[in-house]
């Protein structure tokens, strides 16, 4: 046997250290490349299930109202709880469904940015007009405390994450709710 047969191959040693660390920093690189727009993608999902939220809330509140031929209304307490009562005869109420918006969304309004499109107001988180009650009729209409027909907007975010705004609207008159989402320049629908 010759001393060439018994020592290791150069090729069967394995990898050097100068391309182990070459792999780690691609390796590093692409993860950093991901995870950037992973966090962007994440403030996406918790605006849109935010709205979720209150969509699926205002419309079990406009279903039960038609449903139940009783006053159906929508109630808020900021910053992140909202729940819908229904008005029972001859008086009383019931608590038909509550809801807390989740991620650390809450209602709220950025003020750097413009009303929705359909301009219904923006004066708040809430913006109801003067209303201190809102509620969907028989008619399924949305209407305040005195009964007459009203338009709305709810506002909700992260605060200091823009790309988290959400808004809803409500026509009163045909209570067609709209969903609007930030693009970081304008409302989409």
């Amino acid at each position: 046997m010759s001393i060439h047969e018994a020592s290791p191959n150069r090729g069967d040693a394995g990898f050097s250290l100068i391309e182990l660390f070459g792999v780690l920093v691609v390796t590093l690189s692409v993860l950093g490349i991901g995870l950037g727009g992973f966090s962007m993608a994440l403030n996406n999902v918790r605006g849109d299930a935010s709205m979720n939220i209150v969509l699926s809330q205002f419309k079990l509140a406009r279903e039960t109202a038609i449903n139940q031929r009783r006053f159906v209304e929508v109630r808020f307490t900021l910053p992140n709880f909202m729940s819908v009562v229904r008005r029972d005869l001859p008086n009383g109420t019931t608590v038909v469904s509550t809801a807390v918006l989740e991620h650390q969304t809450q209602f709220y309004n950025f003020t750097t940015m413009a009303d929705t499109p359909d301009g219904f107001g923006k004066t708040g988180a809430l913006s109801f007009a003067a209303a201190t009650a809102f509620m969907f009729d028989a008619e399924g209409q949305f209407v305040d405390e005195t009964g007459t027909v009203l338009n709305a907007s709810v506002f909700v975010g992260k605060p200091n994450t823009p790309m988290t705004a959400r808004a809803l609207t409500v026509f009163g008159p045909t209570s067609t709710i709209r969903t609007y989402r930030w693009n970081g320049a304008a409302w989409r629908h």
